[in-house]
């Protein structure tokens, strides 16, 4: 099933120039981060495997189409360079933290003017319910997620960071292996409400290889590129950063909305990226260290 968004239109970002240029505390860059090495990993999707997906959405949505995973076409070979990403989702708390020493806008602030904008909006100014302190941050756009990665000394991890983080080398259709999720992961939710969103970490099991947790569902996850449905034909097979430039960012993961066919580690969609949605947050990720800044 495709993904269900409530598109929410969103004003520039508030920034506050003196601050948010300004990367937190250096030795806490890396807590909670995790180094993926450098090596070569299955990208995409073959055509088989793409059959295998077509069938699997069409049992629970007879409208299911090809064209809606022609986008991972063709599998192939790609290598990146080492890089750090978040083990975890970062969390309404993380978010806070930000909102509170930058002066950037809550999540959802109170521009939204619309029912459709205010569903699942989870904050209520700078303050949240104590349930939801552990859950993945929502309601922020691209322009968000990039400038609270760059306070945190970090930046958007790229689609084919973000894949092989969840793949591996071996290219796992899911982030722990090659069945499908249950029990591993938040998803099928849509009729029970935003507040069935889990803790980030809540699914151990579902954790891929390189230990990161929280890879299917729960929140669809901005990444920096540039959407390109057809990037994967220009056969771009070391440090794919996407198109310079482009209308829509992409987005990956799945969601609590979605089924378990969105929930594949090499599906792709895409968002323009001043909206905000109540099922999409984001992780960081980061260059290798320099071992010099963590021994201060």
């Amino acid at each position: 099933m495709l993904p269900v968004f409530l598109l929410v239109p969103g004003a520039p970002p508030l920034i506050h120039a003196d601050t948010v240029n300004e990367p937190a505390d250096v030795r806490r860059q890396f807590s909670d981060m995790v180094e993926i090495p450098a090596g070569r990993f299955k990208m995409g999707l073959s055509f088989d495997q793409v059959s295998h997906m077509l069938e699997m959405c069409t049992r629970v949505d007879k409208t299911c189409s090809r064209w809606w995973f022609k986008d991972e076409l063709p599998s192939h070979s790609v290598y990146l360079d080492r890089y750090w990403i978040d083990v975890y989702e970062v969390t309404n708390t993380n978010y806070l933290e930000f909102v509170n020493v930058t002066g950037h806008r809550p999540a959802l602030d109170d521009t939204c003017a619309t029912d459709a904008c205010r569903q699942g909006n989870l904050w209520k100014g700078k303050s949240f319910l104590k349930k939801i302190n552990n859950q993945p941050v929502t309601q922020v756009n691209w322009y968000d997620a990039a400038a609270y990665c760059k306070w945190r000394g970090k930046r958007l991890p790229t689609e084919a960071e973000w894949e092989k983080a969840a793949r591996g080398p071996a290219g796992n259709l899911y982030p722990w292996g090659n069945k499908p999720p249950p029990g591993k992961a938040t998803y099928r939710r849509k009729w029970r409400g935003v507040f069935t969103m889990t803790d980030v970490g809540a699914y151990p099991n579902g954790a891929s290889i390189y230990g990161v947790h929280d890879l299917a569902g729960n929140a669809w996850e901005w990444v920096a590129d540039w959407y390109d449905r057809n990037y994967y034909k220009k056969k771009i097979n070391k440090n794919p950063k996407g198109p310079k430039t482009g209308k829509f960012k992409g987005v990956r993961g799945g969601s609590w909305v979605n089924y378990e066919d969105t929930l594949h580690s090499a599906f792709r969609r895409w968002s323009r990226p001043e909206v905000r949605f109540n099922d999409t947050g984001f992780r960081c990720a980061k260059d290798p260290i320099d071992e010099t800044q963590t021994n201060r």
